[in-house]
């Protein structure tokens, strides 16, 4: 184990790998030589055997020869603890069958309580098997020319993070149903903006799940209200529940992934973000994927840089400091869509949210994107300069007279 700095931050912000009984994405701790995240298991009675089964799919991962990616897939198609437990619960139950039939019919029970096992495993297969199903087919065309033309992260990256976010896309489109509402009409387009971003969110940490696999995404023509109605106070264009579908406006949607970029905000990475916030009980903007002895850390950060959003010093949305919720999903929008402009204003928050996603979209060309960004920026420091200097000075800054 190495001790890791990142000296771009003030705080130390590192990546974490822990063996068994492992607990989460760190901010600041302890990385290993290789620095790849380790999964959070989700049954602690599970951790001894999910441990060594990852080791074996890691081992897979990084034979030098035969079968590069393999691993990769596996570990994506198949989660290895529910893979383990399912297989802890074929053997418990197929067992105790086998054991209560063979008191009756002798070895014959035994062959009753393999074939019960048989059934429960094939139950817990049915995911990956579909998964791998959807994995096998080929990817349309016109997917790639669409996310080469609207998402940078697309045409970036190297060709294994390419191919990752290309099978993710595939396994949203196949796991969810889209469903127009109010006569909104859903075409390929929007299906394929809403696969992305969760792609997109995905494709550093090929262990982790948006929760909800099965989710319906419903469309509405515009924005709506907290009945889910249109009219004179619609004021939503995205809503998400931890039991519920994904609510999203078409019209948000289509200017999420607009050329040129729409102004930072994206309302299918605000959504989706939630949906890490979700995975624990209630939302309180501390994503469930971040270690606990890193929550501290994060919520003085997010103190912080709630402040210079309400002081006006942020280049964040008003919308950040109305809940810690929503300053994290709305930190997630500006960490993909302004990724440059982030870390030059806000370090230390761009550093917090690179090493927990594990990507680092300032290096995907976005400068030529966000060019009116820097334009603007620009512009608003002149004016700041031209009232103090109006200040000092006892002007005013209407300009000349006119003649």
């Amino acid at each position: 184990m190495r001790l890791v700095f990142i000296k771009r931050s003030r705080r130390v912000f590192g990546e974490s790998r822990r063996g068994p009984g492992g607990d989460g994405v760190f901010l600041r701790r302890f990385v290993s030589g290789r620095g790849r995240p380790w999964r959070r298991p989700e049954k602690p009675l599970a951790n001894f055997l999910w441990y060594i089964a990852l080791r074996i799919f890691r081992g897979i991962e990084n034979f030098p020869h035969r079968l590069p990616l393999f691993g990769r897939l596996l570990v994506r198609i198949a989660d290895p603890s529910s893979l383990v437990t399912g297989a802890l619960l074929a053997l418990i139950v197929g067992g105790a069958v086998g054991f209560i039939a063979a008191q009756a019919l002798g070895p014959l029970g035994w062959l009753a309580g393999g074939g019960v096992a048989a059934l429960v495993s094939a139950f817990h297969l049915r995911g990956p098997w579909r998964r791998w199903q959807a994995a096998r087919r080929a990817f349309p065309e016109d997917h790639r020319r669409w996310l080469a033309r609207r998402v940078p992260f697309y045409t970036a990256v190297n060709d294994v993070r390419r191919r990752r976010f290309e099978r993710d896309v595939q396994f949203f489109l196949d796991e969810h149903s889209f469903e127009g509402v109010d006569g909104a009409v859903v075409d390929d387009e929007l299906r394929l903006s809403v696969a992305a971003g969760a792609a997109l969110l995905l494709n550093g940490r090929p262990a982790w799940e948006l929760r909800g696999a099965g989710r319906s995404v419903l469309f509405y023509p515009g924005a709506f209200d907290d009945e889910y109605h249109a009219g004179d106070y619609a004021a939503f264009d995205g809503m998400v529940h931890q039991q519920g579908p994904v609510l999203l406006s078409t019209r948000a949607v289509r200017a999420s992934w607009s050329d040129p970029p729409s102004g930072g905000e994206n309302v299918v990475l605000h959504e989706l973000a939630h949906l890490f916030d979700f995975q624990s009980e209630g939302a309180d903007g501390v994503p469930s994927l971040m270690a606990p002895a890193s929550e501290s850390a994060w919520r003085e950060l997010v103190r912080r840089e709630t402040a210079r959003v309400r002081s006006g010093r942020s280049m964040l949305r008003d919308y950040a400091a109305s809940a810690p919720s929503e300053f994290f999903a709305v930190a997630v929008e500006a960490f993909f869509e302004r990724p440059a402009r982030m870390q030059r204003r806000h370090a230390e928050l761009y550093e917090a949210l690179k090493n927990f996603f594990n990507l680092d979209p300032a290096e995907w060309g976005m400068e030529e994107r966000e060019r009116g960004d820097v334009g603007e920026e620009k512009s608003g420091q002149q004016q700041e300069e031209l009232r103090s200097t109006v200040q000092r000075t006892g002007g005013d800054i209407t300009g000349p007279p006119s003649a």
